[in-house]
């Protein structure tokens, strides 16, 4: 028997590699266990259900994605700025040589995950409609339903555009429509 993996954090990462390059569906729990030099039981006992190892990569980059943006109240000064960070973040998946990104995952509420994937999804789709159109509500620009529908647009336009910047492996597509974006957000 191999070397067991007892860092969570490790098994993390191998899994969310693995996600990026095969999708949610294709997480291997054996190929994970091989990767990581641990066994399938240990791995079973570091995640509580089933789907506990793609449940907590996704949960770790909503979280992530989310604390690199911050509280959009504070950032109402800097409103520029943050609508920067927000593209950004989302750019970040065009720099991994076209793996999938996980906020593509996270898009796509695909009818095949587990329900407690799929509400995963549902909150990641949630929690950023709502951060940016905090931050366009703060900004003093829009009405509070002016704001959402903004919101609404560009998160569905960055997520399309990592999509087709990656299916076409072509990033100067997300950067052309990212500063469309960005100048929509400015008037």
């Amino acid at each position: 028997m191999g070397v067991v993996v007892t860092n969570r954090s490790v098994v993390l990462d191998t899994a969310d590699y693995m996600i990026r390059e095969s999708g949610l569906l294709g997480l291997d729990v054996d190929q994970l266990a091989s990767s990581t030099g641990t066994s399938e039981q240990d791995i079973s006992k570091m995640f509580s259900s089933n789907k506990g190892v793609e449940h907590a990569v996704l949960q770790r980059y909503i979280d992530r994605f989310l604390q690199i943006l911050g509280d959009p109240a504070t950032q109402t000064p800097h409103f520029r700025r943050a609508l920067d960070t927000y593209i950004a973040a989302f750019q970040a998946g065009m720099a991994d040589g076209g793996e999938l990104f996980l906020s593509a995952v996270l898009g796509d509420k695909d009818e095949e995950l587990p329900d407690e994937l799929q509400e995963l999804a549902a909150t990641f789709a949630r929690r950023n409609r709502v951060w940016l159109a905090d931050l366009l509500e703060y900004s003093g620009s829009w009405s509070s339903e002016e704001a959402l529908v903004k919101s609404d647009f560009v998160l569905a336009a960055l997520e399309v555009a990592v999509l087709i910047g990656n299916t076409s492996e072509d990033p100067e597509i997300f950067d052309n429509l990212s500063t469309n974006i960005h100048n929509i957000c400015m008037q």
